[in-house]
């Protein structure tokens, strides 16, 4: 069953980036300032080398947590009796609000600054910026995810549903796709959009450290972090650190958790 959901989740995966990077094409919302396909590459590279790096470091231990999870049923909501569909929506929920507060710790601790930075450092948006982190911080935030889901007992079915809806809702808000005004208004009130986790990418410090979430916008909301109403096409987005084309090609993004010490945005 294991093996089976993972692949499931890997062919919706990139036909979601499929279809966005086609989508981008056809109604894109604003003109990159860097090449498209300089990006493409230097993304694309970063996210092929994660998932084959990644798959070599954890591929078995996140197997075999998963085996252990269907086999022992830890947690809380397993304690509590919560299975089926229950399980999944307050996995879902939970999950996501715990990866809301482990986003904000990457731009308040300055270690962890280090890491992030480099997902900041993109000049445009696309859906290929929904991959752009470094092997360092993937790595954390796998063992942070595995610790949150032993702890809150969400079965397999559940975590392999949130990870396809983080996974899509994820390339979605990076995209740079035009969604007419009503409809992103009307899907901002429950969901993260781009033009929301646009303003998040902005240079501005004040709009850097807002639009935390992934999935449901309540948690920028409910914790104040919620920003909107700024001019999407005049925002500037990357680092002011990195401002130029040559800041940031591979060998550079890739040395940025290990240069100058830096405070947290």
């Amino acid at each position: 069953m294991v093996p089976l959901l993972t692949v499931e989740r890997g062919v919706i995966g990139i036909a979601g980036f499929v279809l966005l990077l086609l989508a981008e094409a056809v109604w894109p919302f604003k003109r990159p300032v860097d090449s498209r396909w300089r990006r493409y590459l230097i993304n694309g590279f970063i996210i092929g080398s994660n998932s084959l790096l990644l798959t070599i470091l954890l591929g078995a231990l996140i197997v075999s947590f998963y085996r252990v999870l269907e086999l022992h049923r830890m947690g809380l909501l397993h304690w509590l009796g919560l299975e089926g569909w229950p399980n999944a929506f307050l996995s879902i929920a939970l999950l996501d609000g715990a990866t809301y507060a482990w986003h904000r710790a990457y731009h308040t601790h300055p270690l962890m600054w280090r890491m992030h930075r480099v997902h900041h450092s993109d000049l445009d948006l696309d859906v290929t910026s929904s991959g752009r982190f470094h092997l360092t911080e993937m790595l954390l935030s796998a063992v942070f995810r595995l610790g949150i889901i032993a702890l809150w007992g969400a079965n397999v079915a559940s975590v392999v549903l949130f990870e396809i809806v983080f996974g899509l809702l994820n390339q979605v808000q990076h995209s740079n796709l035009r969604i007419p005004e009503p409809l992103e208004t009307w899907l901002r009130s429950v969901f993260v959009t781009p033009d929301m986790h646009r303003i998040h990418h902005s240079q501005v410090v004040a709009e850097t450290n807002s639009n935390y979430s992934t999935i449901f916008s309540w948690w920028d909301r409910l914790f104040r972090t919620y920003q909107f109403g700024q001019d999407q096409r005049a925002l500037v987005l990357g680092l002011p650190e990195y401002p130029r084309r040559k800041d940031v090609t591979f060998s550079r993004v890739m040395a940025m958790p290990f240069g100058a010490p830096c405070g947290g945005l």
